[in-house]
């Protein structure tokens, strides 16, 4: 299904007069090199290529070239008129003479007989021994250095560089129409038509962690993955223009920052059955939701963003969009690298007024008092050790992004996750982090409530709330709530300290209460009696409202432990207490006020 909705993606990018991707045997590909040739096939000079100016500039260029196949396996593969110096001037450690005799070898069938002076250059380049011979030895150097990098060709003062000559290109073109010897002709699978069978799918470059040389969406790479003694991309049966067109899309949709957002180890990419840009954006902003935005901005820009974050605050109340077509379809693709080849992590199919209710879904879920509305890959972070993305668990990634794209239930891992992030360094790396883990968890806990509702067939009701909740009477949301009053009591009471109640006790508070609450309340006896003394006004609050928080308690005080859904509880109440208790007196009777959205549109 991934393939065929590649398939038609392409399609509808060759047919679009605005998009630029390659046609057949063509490909779009990073060249830092410009090599100069004389007629005689001697090098004139060898220029770097540059993207950007100043400290924004990269050292390549992306351009159309021929095809790159894959170099998987063994024996040599020269590419046509764009590849490294170890083909084009053998300078390679290992085999570079063979390496540029097989270069030699595949420029020679092309272009020998072709009346052009560019062929005719290259192939006097390709005869000469030593092609180095008139460089200045800080440019020879230079190359060897990124010898891994490719380089293209140009004939001396011509416009166009040497793969662009009509003559070249036609020859190249014949040279890619020619059935190989070893051509296999079958039914592809994906379309159902006869024609020749790919061997290797394309490598598909731009995916950050793969190979730089490109990756693989299908790969067979071992006999035991073999079927009906078939081998390599032959067991998926895909025809060589499928493969062509689903991997130029994938290059293409890498390549585009508008439809492509990273995440730790797995790049995210979407794309729509059919033109439509305006919900691409809402799309694409409801994906990389960030909690702050650049300000430096296009009029035309603050007008889309303006859009966008309408768009999504009415989403978050739950309104119905105007102008936007909720039939589109979308298809979401969470890839991964694995050293040659590219892992699925996920794909999601579904259409802009289901991802509409889903979204606004997913904001209402993690809405939270004094959080502002983050995206989820923001949001996962905090499962990792240091916040790091890199080390979210993939698993838990994929089952997390399904839950917030089609409104199902969040993965237990992401509760565990969270909690050990707590109990292991309380959130005490960042200031935000206790309340992005509060949302996460609340977040967990209303879908589980909610589908719990569904599947017996009961009315939902109970679900937390983004603001303090006074009556909910859950016992780890209780005791999570009493928690913040005893850390305000001793901040309060004895100022800043080594180590505060919740740098000791907030851990086995939360599991296991009966060990620590006893001696706790205690000491919050001391600090209320020092308080009354210090700060009359903030004891009289701190004793009401632990009155309040005792008379919720029912049955055994304090338990032997909690299970894991108490303890999220307990993370969100303690959360919420602590919010409500450093408010003013204004902001309490306010009560929580629903985050404003900004959206970030830049580029990733």
């Amino acid at each position: 299904m991934i393939l065929r909705e590649l398939n038609d993606y392409y399609q509808r990018l060759v047919d679009d007069p605005e998009v630029d991707v390659p046609r057949r045997h063509w490909s779009n590909e990073k060249a830092a090199w410009e090599i100069g040739l004389d007629a005689d096939g001697g090098v004139a000079y060898v220029d770097p290529l540059l993207t950007g100016e100043g400290k924004g500039a990269r050292p390549f260029m992306v351009l159309r070239v021929p095809e790159h196949s894959t170099r998987a396996g063994s024996g040599f593969k020269p590419f046509f008129l764009c590849d490294s110096s170890a083909y084009l001037l053998g300078m390679s450690e290992k085999q570079g003479e063979e390496k540029r005799a097989a270069a030699r070898a595949l420029h020679k069938s092309i272009l020998e007989g072709v009346d052009d002076e560019g062929a005719r250059a290259v192939l006097r380049f390709f005869e000469n021994d030593d092609p180095l011979a008139s460089l200045r030895g800080d440019v020879v150097a230079e190359l060897q250095r990124g010898k891994s990098r490719f380089a293209v060709f140009r004939l001396k003062g011509d416009a166009q560089r040497l793969h662009e000559r009509p003559a070249i290109a036609k020859a190249w073109m014949t040279h890619c129409e020619q059935p190989p010897d070893d051509v296999v002709v079958g039914q592809c699978s994906v379309t159902g038509e006869a024609g020749s069978l790919a061997r290797l799918f394309p490598q598909v470059t731009g995916v950050v962690g793969a190979q730089s040389a490109g990756a693989s969406l299908v790969s067979f790479n071992q006999r035991s993955f073999d079927s009906y003694g078939k081998s390599q991309a032959f067991n998926a049966a895909i025809s060589e223009t499928v493969a062509f067109n689903a991997g130029s899309a994938l290059k293409h949709l890498f390549a585009d920052p508008h439809h492509r957002i990273r995440s730790g180890k797995t790049t995210l990419v979407f794309w729509a059955d059919r033109p439509a840009p305006n919900e691409d954006a809402v799309v694409g902003a409801l994906l990389r939701m960030m909690p702050d935005g650049s300000e430096d901005r296009s009029a035309e820009d603050g007008k889309a963003v303006s859009r966008i974050g309408y768009a999504l605050q009415r989403m978050q109340q739950g309104l119905p969009l105007s102008g936007y077509d909720p039939d589109v379809r979308y298809f979401i693709l969470g890839i991964a690298p694995n050293a040659a080849r590219l892992a699925v992590q996920f794909f999601e199919v579904s259409t802009f007024g289901k991802l509409e209710q889903s979204f606004g879904e997913y904001l209402r879920d993690t809405a939270m008092d004094g959080v502002r509305p983050r995206s989820l890959f923001t949001l996962l972070r905090q499962t990792a050790v240091r916040g790091n993305e890199d080390d979210v668990p993939s698993p838990l990634f994929a089952s997390c992004v399904h839950a917030m794209l089609s409104g199902a239930r969040f993965p237990r891992a992401l509760l565990g996750a969270l909690l050990t992030r707590m109990r292991a360094d309380h959130a005490s790396g960042n200031t935000w982090d206790m309340g992005q883990r509060a949302a996460l968890i609340k977040a967990y806990l209303v879908r589980e409530g909610r589908w719990r509702s569904r599947e017996h067939g009961i009315e939902e009701k109970g679900g937390l709330q983004m603001g303090l909740e006074r009556a909910r009477s859950n016992r780890g949301y209780v005791l999570g709530r009493l928690f913040a009053v005893m850390e305000r009591a001793q901040t309060a009471a004895i100022g800043d300290v080594n180590a505060t109640i919740k740098d000791r006790y907030i851990g086995s508070a939360a599991s296991t209460p009966r060990r620590v609450y006893p001696s706790l309340l205690n000491n919050l006896q001391h600090h209320i009696a020092k308080l009354r003394k210090a700060n009359a006004g903030l004891c009289v609050m701190l004793e009401k409202e632990t009155d309040s928080i005792m008379a919720l308690i029912e049955g055994e005080a304090f338990p032997a432990s909690l299970d894991m859904e108490d303890q999220g509880e307990f993370f969100v109440g303690y959360y919420q207490e602590r919010c409500y208790l450093w408010k003013s007196k204004e902001e309490r009777a306010d009560g929580a006020a629903v985050p404003e959205i900004v959206v970030d549109i830049e580029e990733q």
